[in-house]
């Protein structure tokens, strides 16, 4: 090679390299204005940053998980499938969700350019909250703490459900075994807890293998989804008409001759019933706070955070409206669409070769994705422990905020994370019923969280938050209500009866489960909590600068450079690390031109 063009290769490699100890440094002074040092490692950019949340959400896991909204509230018998509003559920309710869920997920974003750290609407409510932060802080960190485990836990039990109907597709229809007779509970558990080992093996190894299979997932489930959205309807020998698809209501959870005897919901009124049909899509549109929890370690994270969350929403709804569609219209009977995902596909199959074997592909799509949508419920999870326990948040705080020195990860929150997920798992020995009534704080925690922070941003901190990079501009306000209201309103519908008359089993356990947590919140707030819990608070800079971070942020602090504090003397290790690159390029720029 000529030396020119290796003197212009060389020169074009020092500067990439100049340019990212800049980016690097910026992000790490960013970070040390908002209380913290650089811990983690910034390995990850805003196409990985948007890979993890898109493969939380993962659509082919909660879309085809609950496609029919169903649940089986006895592992051991197979109970409870239904459909409360048709195929309009699945078709305009879905558009519906997710349209809604951007009025909450953009001030969201529009925060987390402000505050980007791994803590996310935890650290933001403490700093938002103003003199009432550390409440605020230890409320919203109960309920998305406790809202990641019911996330995951839920997960990993459609990963196992997923495992089953792959494992049935392959079988003649006679030999097929009822989900809840597949395995006994412990042998049920004991998968369930196998994987839950596994996708925190992928998270313990390092933050590149993390970069690596979010990018390897995105790719997955958009191939994924191009070949059941092309490949279902074609093989399937009949196809509902786009009439009925986008403009068909009805309640089949009512039908005796759909759901069977003893099966029905008993849920008469049409507009209640579509209510809790829209449950379908809520439970499969959250999450998306990833984004916010892998801040610390994503570059230009005032930027690549944001545009992450909302580029992972708009995906998931393009890959989830395909998908909802594809199979709306190739269903072979109402009847399918009650039994849920993989009889869809079992019907198609059998009704053009006679077989449902050819099914297997398609489950298997579907068993993949949700290992990958497990492997990053325990990414978030494990952040939010880490960014929870770095404040002294919960027991044993000293050793769930360790960062593995060699690994760059935060080991001991993901086995942190992943053994509460495992005990939780314990109840299916005793009850299905408990397992799900313990895990349904997973949706309607996280969702109230979210509401919190954007709550306090609008009320409390409206004269002195400061904008990111990112921001809504004069539609802030409006739009962060109009997020403030639907949130609030679809929270109630979550914790709404869905069978009448209600008993022990069919009781939606997530009104107690919400009620539990706040209480619970409160009380050790109250007992012990507010003596020594001080929300956010900082870890570097603590002798010139105030500890307390919702104090720093009304006094805007978060916001000044070290020099207006009379810190310019203190060099941060990023700077002197950008201070040396630069040198080091500059030398080699010098050797070069000799």
């Amino acid at each position: 090679m000529p030396r020119g063009a290796v003197r212009e290769a060389t020169i074009s490699l020092t500067k990439a390299q100049e340019a990212t100890a800049a980016g690097h440094a910026e992000d790490e002074a960013r970070l040390r204005q908002l209380g913290y040092k650089q811990e983690l490692r910034r390995e990850l950019n805003l196409l990985r940053n948007f890979a993890v949340s898109f493969g939380l959400l993962s659509m082919l896991t909660g879309l085809g998980g609950f496609y029919y909204y169903a649940e089986s509230f006895n592992i051991d018998t197979d109970e409870g499938g239904f459909t409360y509003a048709g195929p309009v559920a699945a078709s305009w309710g879905w558009v519906l969700i997710v349209a809604m869920t951007l009025t909450v997920a953009l001030p969201m974003a529009e925060i987390c350019s402000s505050l980007p750290t791994t803590g996310g609407v935890y650290y933001w409510a403490g700093v938002l909250g103003g003199k009432n932060g550390p409440l605020m802080a230890w409320i919203s960190g109960f309920l998305n703490l406790l809202g990641q485990v019911g996330i995951t836990a839920g997960v990993e039990w459609t990963v196992v459900r997923y495992l089953i109907y792959l494992i049935n597709s392959l079988r003649a229809p006679e030999d097929r075994v009822p989900e809840g007779e597949f395995f006994t509970r412990a042998q049920f558990w004991a998968v369930y807890s196998g994987f839950i080992v596994l996708h925190g093996i992928f998270n313990a190894i390092s933050v590149k293998l993390l970069g690596f299979l979010s990018i390897l997932s995105v790719g997955f489930h958009v191939i994924g989804t191009l070949v059941i959205v092309i490949g279902l309807p074609i093989i399937a020998k009949t196809r509902q008409s786009a009439s009925w698809v986008f403009g068909h209501f009805e309640n089949y959870g009512n039908q005796v001759e759909v759901m069977g005897e003893g099966y029905t919901t008993g849920i008469t009124n049409s507009g209640y019933s579509f209510l809790i049909g829209l449950l379908m899509a809520q439970w499969a549109m959250v999450g998306y706070d990833s984004s916010a929890h892998i801040a610390e370690e994503t570059k230009n994270a005032a930027v690549a955070g944001p545009a992450g969350l909302i580029m992972a929403i708009i995906g998931s709804f393009i890959c989830g409206w395909a998908f909802l569609l594809s199979l709306t219209f190739s269903m072979q009977s109402p009847a399918d669409g009650v039994a849920g995902t993989q009889q869809i596909f079992l019907s198609v199959f059998e009704s053009r070769w006679g077989s449902g074997r050819g099914s297997f592909a398609f489950m298997l799509i579907l068993f993949i994705a949700s290992n990958f949508c497990g492997t990053f419920c325990v990414t978030s999870n494990s952040r939010m422990l880490y960014a929870f326990a770095r404040d002294h948040g919960v027991i044993g705080s000293h050793w769930w905020k360790q960062i593995n020195n060699y690994t760059g990860t935060p080991i001991n929150s993901i086995i942190g994370m992943c053994l509460a997920a495992i005990l939780i798992g314990l109840t299916m020995l005793g009850s299905s019923v408990a397992f799900i009534a313990i895990s349904s704080i997973g949706i309607i925690g996280l969702e109230c969280s979210y509401i919190l922070p954007i709550f306090l941003r609008l009320t409390v901190a409206r004269k002195w938050f400061k904008k990111g990079p990112f921001h809504l501009g004069r539609f802030s306000i409006v739009i962060g209500w109009i997020g403030v209201v639907w949130g609030c309103f679809i929270s109630v519908v979550l914790i709404l009866p869905t069978y009448y008359p209600v008993t022990n089993k069919n009781f939606n356990y997530a009104c107690v489960m919400l009620g539990g947590t706040i209480l619970l919140a409160l009380l050790t707030w109250v007992l012990t909590a507010r003596k020594w819990f001080k929300g956010p608070v900082r870890n570097v800079d603590v002798g010139n600068k105030t500890e307390t971070l919702a104090e720093a942020a009304m006094r805007g602090e978060l916001d000044e450079t070290d020099s207006a504090l009379g810190n310019e003397g203190g060099s941060t290790p990023s700077e002197e690390e950008a201070a040396a690159a630069a040198k080091a390029g500059e030398a080699d720029k010098q050797f070069l031109a000799s």
